[in-house]
């Protein structure tokens, strides 16, 4: 009896051992499985997101000549909350406004050296660089109005403009537009309604061949001069008078020294956003797309802006006591100017016929 039940005990035992055996088996083939599953990815979409992850981080430095009041550094603060929302923070705007960076060709200089990523400038500085069609857009007296030119820059003729800067063997993209409203003429001591109150001015112009021109036009002296250095020099007297847009006046505050304002309106040009081209080739074609895209959203969102702050200036101008003036004889100004149509517009007479026909 007590060998049939060590038998049978031994024969259990056996058992027992063989099917905890097949259980490890299973377990140890369960375990692979998993492996490999995680290994291979079942769900791209939950994927996506690690893949973003990899993309390193990307800081662009953008400078700016205005302060940070100015409805253009607001716009490119915009352009950078925009990037940033879109890539979640991997891509963010770095922004340097008043001139931290230098004048303008100095971070013209820095961004064809991929030292700056981003900056705004004007349609004849680029002309200045080789460019010569740029001019084009800052002839004066081009646009009708303020819709007219956006309108103009919303249609494939601005696309031809930036193509231009694309073109160039200038080492920078053509990005965008900022345009803000007409520029206009203000004065330290003088209240100007009529061309000849012009004749003998020495009035401030940016560092570029068209701003000499057109105030030469005028029968002023056009004197160049960094515009970080325009507030003192309209303080001293070295200058008389300096033209900008009716915000870049009052948000720099030259109406406390310069306290006398015309609407001439002589011209619109809307300011260019350009990148260093070094900077735009390590970029895909993912990021170059979202940049596109962001600036896009930026015209629309600076073209509501300026009109509000037009308005919000304009009154507190007024309240200031500064001397807002019209012109008298507008038609004059349109026909001193129009030897710069010849000059600057010869090869283009399409392109302008084309932009003067634009709704």
């Amino acid at each position: 009896m007590i060998s049939k039940n060590v038998r049978g005990f031994k024969l259990i035992l056996a058992l027992m051992f063989a099917l905890i055996f097949v259980l490890a088996g299973c377990g140890g083939q369960s375990t692979t499985q998993e492996t490999t599953t995680d290994n291979t990815p079942q769900d791209t979409s939950e994927n996506k997101p690690a893949e973003e992850e990899k993309k390193e981080k990307i800081v662009l430095k953008f400078g700016e000549l205005n302060p940070d009041t100015h409805i253009v550094t607001m716009s490119i603060r915009e352009f950078g909350r925009i990037l940033d929302e879109k890539t979640d923070g991997r891509i963010t705007v770095e922004v340097f406004p008043s001139g931290q960076l230098g004048d303008q060709q100095t971070m013209i200089q820095s961004l064809q050296m991929g030292a700056l990523d981003l900056y705004r400038t004007n349609p004849s500085y680029l002309a200045d660089l080789g460019m010569a069609k740029m001019n084009v857009l800052h002839l004066p007296f081009l646009f009708r109005d303020t819709d007219h030119a956006w309108n103009v820059i919303d249609s494939d003729i601005g696309q031809e403009f930036l193509d231009v800067i694309n073109d160039s063997d200038r080492k920078m993209i053509g990005l965008g537009y900022l345009a803000e409203s007409p520029r206009n003429f203000f004065f330290r001591d003088k209240v100007v309604t009529k061309v000849e109150d012009m004749k003998g001015l020495k009035i401030r112009v940016p560092p570029s061949q068209m701003y000499l021109d057109i105030v030469e036009a005028f029968g002023a002296s056009p004197t160049p001069i960094a515009y970080s250095e325009l507030y003192s020099a309209l303080q001293t007297g070295v200058v008389d008078g300096a033209e900008n847009p009716i915000v870049g006046y009052y948000t720099n505050n030259f109406q406390e020294v310069a306290p006398n304002y015309t609407l001439n309106g002589h011209e619109f040009a809307p300011s260019v956003v350009i990148v260093s081209e070094l900077t735009w080739n390590t970029l895909d074609a993912v990021d170059q797309q979202l940049l596109k895209d962001a600036m896009k959203e930026t015209e629309k969102y600076m073209r509501q802006l300026a009109k509000e702050k037009d308005e919000e200036a304009l009154v507190a101008l007024k309240a200031a006591g500064v001397t807002i003036s019209e012109l008298e004889d507008h038609e004059k100004w349109v026909e001193m100017v129009k030897p710069l149509y010849e000059k600057y517009g010869a090869d283009y007479l399409d392109l302008i016929d084309k932009i003067q026909q634009t709704q």
